[in-house]
């Protein structure tokens, strides 16, 4: 049964067409009148073609036909069917898209290109390096163009006078050539009529800007594009320029550019070539204690002799190129074959590795270091030793360079308080961009050289306090050397670390290969500093297995399996990794989600931003929707439902935003009104998004886990599936590796019942809205005004709280000694009384117990929000802002949640570490706090504090937009943690008061036994109560007698009555305000004179619609939608009464 109608949502012709007919993978009936069931595209494309009603589907139609035969021609070239990967660059070929292939080695790039320029009916160009390759290409081509019985010229040019007379004359059907070649004679090439360009190795093109210059221009670029790219803002992509005029297909850079010329692939192509760097990683992290450097070359001897060939040995950089120097000549003196970097250059270390001839080679566990970081060995290379944990060393004395003290200042952050925190943090977000300038240009800029003095004089000032250096010597994971009378601070080197062990650990066609790295430790100091650094680079948790627990046998014949598989030139599938699309909300998460595999390349295409990044199992495109796409029609029917015999269908069209006032419309009435080129259209971005669909093999929509996020799935999938029918749900509760992966394992459908519910809602929203709204404009002559079916109940709260709050009442407070109390008195005339008897008080214990204190759950939405508001003094709405965004980082689980429940990954992978290492395994009580559900609390996703996700942003490994965020995390991440932990032991005292005219008792914790959970997160307070002690002060003040609402109290107000959801709290709150209904004073929320009448005129005129039942009731229902028990067409019509309001 159909559930709404897109206006404009045909992808063929653009006109109006049903979701049903969208999630059936069919166009609307005036382009198929025919079509029934799931048509397969091909059967689409040969019936518009057929009925001549070609349109929107045009170039996917063409781009499918042609795949067919180009998959035949590949078939009869190679004898070999397209790959997975192989099919997706053959459809941006024939949609005429410009690419940089990312892929691993082995995979078929080189294979793909030259087949696709045999295939293209017009002239192609080849570009290699050398005239050695020139050669090698000619020799395929010619090789497959046999096999596939094509007649195409092939011209190769090695230098010959017959090759460039044939040139100039243009015979030729594919030119092969070098990059140089090329750059001298591109104009005489250029006057030939090639459409297709394809680069196998793009680094030595990359290697000048006028290579690349040239490349550009004879794509059909003027010098005057290329430099207004060049100068344009970052980000953009393809709208500088215009389409090229040939096509250009290109592997993406194996090395990193010189040239700032790069930006233009980005600029005026849509696509990034800089390289896509993986940070996947299958290794067996382990560690051995040894008491010094020499022990630990004699055990790295050990290991060598039993791992055998294909190793690295590392040296820590704490021992320097003597080190070094000293590993080599000893490993050698062992009968090892062994050569470092200081005897043999890369290329000859490489070569004599890959030929056996050499066991290990030695070099220096630093980042620069060319074993480090620029060996790709996958079937040579199985493990690296390092001799000594890498470290970093940081001389304590203040050179005035911003490099060196923003290292310094990184190192002793932890050790900071937190308002020190706050304050070295501004100091070091503003230093980053100068971290490379020398000393003597820092006096050039004024400003900056303030910024430096003034950091440089908090850090001498601190490291001359004594209690200070106490605190330095006590750090577990800060390790102080001294040599020839200068200070160095010693800390693991978490870069170097997994640059080196991922030497060891490749992905390849092959799949991604298993290795092994050994850290022979010589100070457990700087292990822990390692493995510290290592969880805040790396979003997986790396574990390290001490030595004698590792089965090396077992690990090494699985290493050696990989190797001889590579040799072998298996494929992990001859298909190879399946390509797939990741759909999800916001950029941040797609951003979040792409680094989990490493640095990613970057392409856009219309509107959509993907980031594309080699997966193992998938090749992963990842792109975002930017929230909602569609919305309810204004125009449309009633407020954008039709009615057909009792029977309604909503109509959505596009979101359009007015780019100068980011005012959201959605009819092409509402855009008329504006001049042509200021609105967006999210159409922009779903015609990228079905670009993309159409190139891969699966589709995975990833909006967020509630209700509306399920709308936005349906919509996205109905969007999507005439283009690919392999469409997916997947649903996470936290932005992190695992729970990413955990999805993709089991990927589910839109659940159509949820969709039912969210629409519902939507619908009813704007029917009362709309409607109550209309009636307040005609009544106070004021378009801003506005109502709504949950809005309105709660603005009545808050005016009956102010009504109530005019009564008042008596609060006394007095002190024993230190001891405080308080009594709330509501007969202030007997208040006033005991208050004046104060003086003649005595008391008494009657009894004191002992008794466990429990700590409170973790964080659901309501509790947050009234948290955050308390402690932080942040509003509902920017405390909202500031979860997403913690969120979307993978810091915090899903934060609209109504659950307190906990998974075992809470319990056991975030909780349990964070308390065995802090307090013990004695206070570690594992709650779950509720059972079952998807949803899950507000907890941190790994056992990472607020100090060191502030080091974090201060090392520029994570951005977030306010640094009250962090505080916020805070927040989080005590609650959490104390949730799991042991309960409290107090002793309890029941008192009893008396004065002349009255007697009461009440209950006070005089002592804490054992504090448990109260060591975060305590919610009682000790009262010092000593026998004796006299009334020392008295103070008397009279308050409402209900306090007003707060923002976090009406958000818990809405929880408790069963109005709103976590995803409306704090918009309704926001709604309120900004309509001038409410105004916040000291952190409460009062009503205005206009929120008065408002509330006055709809609780009198229409009570139905300004009462609680009516929306709880509601709320019910869309529960009972979202379960399939309740049919939704029943409860539109229930509530389409709300029509009369308008009569």
């Amino acid at each position: 049964m159909e559930l709404f109608l897109l206006a404009h949502g045909c992808p063929n012709c653009g006109k109006s067409v049903t979701d049903e007919r969208l999630a059936a993978g069919l166009p609307c009936p005036r382009c198929l009148p025919r079509a029934e069931g799931n048509l397969p595209f091909a059967a689409v494309c040969r019936t518009l073609r057929e009925e001549k009603k070609m349109g929107g589907l045009s170039p996917f139609c063409r781009a499918e036909e042609g795949l067919k035969e180009f998959e035949l021609f590949f078939r009869q070239a190679t004898g070999l069917s397209l790959s997975s990967l192989q099919r997706l660059w053959a459809k941006r070929f024939f949609l005429e898209e410009p690419f940089a292939i990312i892929a691993p080695p082995g995979v078929g790039k080189t294979t793909f290109g030259l087949i696709v320029s045999l295939y293209n009916p017009q002239k192609s160009l080849i570009l290699v390096p050398t005239r050695l390759l020139v050669w090698q290409v000619t020799e395929k081509l010619n090789h497959f163009a046999e096999k596939a019985s094509s007649e195409k010229k092939i011209l190769s040019l090695t230098g010959k006078a017959k090759e460039k007379r044939e040139l100039m004359q243009g015979e030729y059907d594919i030119l092969v050539a070098t990059t140089q070649f090329f750059y001298r004679h591109w104009p005489e090439i250029a006057s030939h009529p090639i459409t297709l360009v394809f680069i196998d190795d793009v680094d030595a093109l990359l290697k000048s800007s006028r290579q690349v210059d040239s490349l550009f221009y004879f794509l059909g670029y003027s010098p005057e594009e290329v430099e207004r790219a060049l100068r344009s803002p970052e980000g953009e992509a393809r709208e500088v320029g215009k389409r090229p005029r040939r096509l250009l297909i290109l592997s993406s850079a194996t090395l990193k550019p010189r040239t700032n010329r790069v930006r233009l692939f980005q600029r005026l192509m849509g696509f990034s070539v800089q390289r896509a760097v993986s940070t996947q990683r299958r290794v067996v992290d382990c560690y051995e204690e040894v008491p010094d450097f020499a022990q630990a070359l004699a055990r790295a001897a050990e290991l060598v002799r039993q791992l055998g060939p294909g190793g690295l040995v590392l040296v820590s950089s704490e021992e320097g190129r003597e080190g070094v120097k000293e590993a080599t000549a000893y490993l050698q003196a062992q009968g090892i074959e062994a050569e470092s970097y200081l005897e043999l250059a890369p290329e000859e270390l490489v070569s004599r590795l890959a030929e056996g001839s050499l066991k290990v080679a030695v070099g220096l566990a630093h980042p620069t270091n060319p074993l480090v970081r620029g060996l790709d060995l996958p079937h040579v290379l199985k493990y690296v030793i390092f001799v000594g944990a890498p470290a970093h060393l940081f001389p304590l004395d203040l050179s005035p360079t911003p490099g060196a003290l923003h290292g310094l200042a990184l190192a002793l952050f932890p050790l900071f308080t937190p308002e020190e925190q706050r304050q070295v943090l501004r100091e070091l977000r503003y230093l980053r961009p100068y971290l490379t300038l020398p000393a003597e240009a820092v006096s050039r800029y004024p400003a900056l050289e303030k910024r430096v003095q003034a950091l440089a004089s908090f850090l001498e000032e601190k490291l001359k306090d004594p209690s200070f250096w106490e605190k330095v010597k006590a750090a577990e994971d800060l390790n102080v050397k001294e040599e020839e009378g200068k200070f160095y601070l010693v800390l693991g080197d978490a870069t170097t670390y997994l640059q080196a062990s991922g030497r060891v650990s490749r992905l390849t066609a092959a799949g991604l290969t298993r290795g092994l790295a050994i850290t022979l430790c010589t100070e457990r100091r700087v292990l822990l500093s390692l493995k510290r650094r290592l969880r805040a680079l790396t979003p997986a948790e790396i574990e390290f297995t001490p030595l004698q627990e590792v089965d090396l046998a077992g690990v090494m014949q699985g290493i050696e399996e990989d190797r001889r598989r590579i040799k072998a030139g298996e494929l992990a599938d001859r298909e190879g990794p399946r390509t797939a699309l990741v759909v999800v909300e916001s950029p941040h998460k797609a951003r979040t989600i792409a680094s989990f595999w490493g640095k990613p390349g970057i392409r856009r295409v219309e509107g959509a931003l993907a980031y594309e990044i080699p997966a193992n199992e998938r090749h992963l495109i990842i792109t975002a929707s930017l929230g909602h796409v569609f919305n309810l029609s204004r125009q449309q029917g009633f407020f954008g439902v039709l009615t057909f015999d009792h029977h309604f269908l909503p109509v959505f069209d596009t979101i359009k935003i007015y780019r100068e006032t980011g005012e959201e419309l959605v009819d092409p009435e509402e855009v008329a009104r504006y001049p042509e080129g200021t609105v967006w259209d999210k159409q922009e971005i779903l015609k990228g998004l079905q670009y993309l669909a159409f190139e891969v093999d699966e589709v995975y929509i990833a909006s967020d886990p509630d209700a509306e996020g399920e709308k936005i799935a349906y919509d996205l999938y109905l969007t999507l599936r005439p283009f690919n029918p392999h469409i997916y749900r997947l649903e996470f509760h936290e932005v992190t590796p695992s729970a990413f992966r955990r999805a993709l394992e089991n990927p589910g459908q839109v659940n159509l019942y949820r969709v039912q519910a969210q629409l519902t809602r939507r619908v009813l929203d704007r029917w009362v809205g709309f409607c109550l709204s209309r009636r307040l404009w005609q009544k106070f002559g004021n378009r801003h005004l506005s109502a709504g079916r949950v809005q309105t109940p709660v603005l009545g709260w808050v005016v009956a709280r102010a009504e109530e709050g005019r009564q008042r009442k008596a609060r006394l407070t007095f002190s024993l000694g230190e001891a405080t109390f308080a009594l709330e008195v509501p007969d202030r005339e007997l208040g006033r009384k005991i208050f004046e008897e104060l003086e003649k008080l005595s008391w008494e214990i009657l009894e004191t117990i002992e008794e466990e204190r429990f700590p409170l759950p973790p964080f659901t939405t309501d509790t947050i929000l009234t948290e955050a508001a308390h402690r932080l003094r942040l509003s509902a709405s920017v405390t909202m802002k500031l979860l997403q965004e913690l969120f979307e980082l993978g810091f915090i689980t899903y934060h609209r949640t109504d659950s307190t429940r906990v998974s075992e990954t809470g319990r056991f992978l975030v909780a349990k570490p964070f308390i065995l290492q802090h307090y013990g395994e004695e206070l570690f009580h594992p709650r779950s706090w509720g059972e079952g559900g998807a949803h899950e609390a507000i907890r941190p996703t790994r056992p990472m504090t607020e100090t060191e996700l502030r080091w974090m942003v201060g090392a520029g490994l994570v951005d977030l937009s306010q640094e009250r965020a962090l505080e916020l995390y805070g927040l989080i991440f005590r609650r959490f943690m104390a949730s799991q932990m042991a309960p409290a032991r107090v002793r309890k005292a029941k008192v009893r008061f008396q004065v002349p005219s009255h007697t009461w008792e009440t209950e006070v914790v005089i002592e804490q036994i054992a504090p448990g959970f109260a060591l975060l997160w305590p919610n009682f307070s000790v009262t010092e109560l000593r026998p004796g002690a006299r009334l020392t002060s008295k103070e008397y003040r009279e308050l409402p007698m209900v306090e007003p609402y707060t923002e976090g109290t009406l958000v818990q107000e809405m929880k408790r009555q069963g109005i709103g959801r976590p995803s409306t709290y704090a918009e309704i709150v926001a709604t309120l305000l900004n309509r001038g209904y409410l105004v916040a004073r000291g952190g409460r929320l009062y009503p205005t004179r206009l929120g008065f009448k408002v509330y006055r005129y709809l609780k009198e005129n229409f009570p139905e619609y300004a009462d609680t039942a009516l929306t709880r009731e509601i709320e019910a229902a869309m529960d009972l939608i979202a379960e399939g028990k309740e049919d939704y067409q029943e409860v539109l019509q229930k509530l389409y009464k709300v029509r009369e309001i308008l009569t």
